[in-house]
């Protein structure tokens, strides 16, 4: 299940009791996820040039709050973090 479909799922019902609390940023926030990747966000064409199939493909919203945009970046991030480790075994220790 995506952050999209749990978003469009009790959008109506979350904006019916917080609406007036939102702020302008949170409300387009949610919009955005909830748009992301389907026709509202627009569409891109593709199109192969060795055997001409052309296919149209919705775009990303780029919100920096969707996890589906966010993701390719927040994996780079912790795969440079993992190449920083020391090949040591790491415990936490709170005092």
């Amino acid at each position: 299940m995506n952050l999209s479909d749990i978003a469009d799922q009790y959008a109506d019902r979350f904006l019916e009791k917080y609406s007036q609390r939102l702020l302008p940023s949170q409300l387009k926030a949610l919009n955005a996820i909830r748009g992301c990747r389907t026709p509202a966000s627009g569409m891109t064409l593709l199109e192969c040039n060795g055997c001409q199939l052309r296919e149209q493909k919705p775009l990303s919203c780029g919100h920096r709050h969707c996890n589906r945009c966010q993701n390719t970046d927040t994996s780079e991030w912790l795969q440079r973090q993992r190449q920083k480790l020391l090949p040591v075994e790491y415990f936490m220790v709170t005092f």
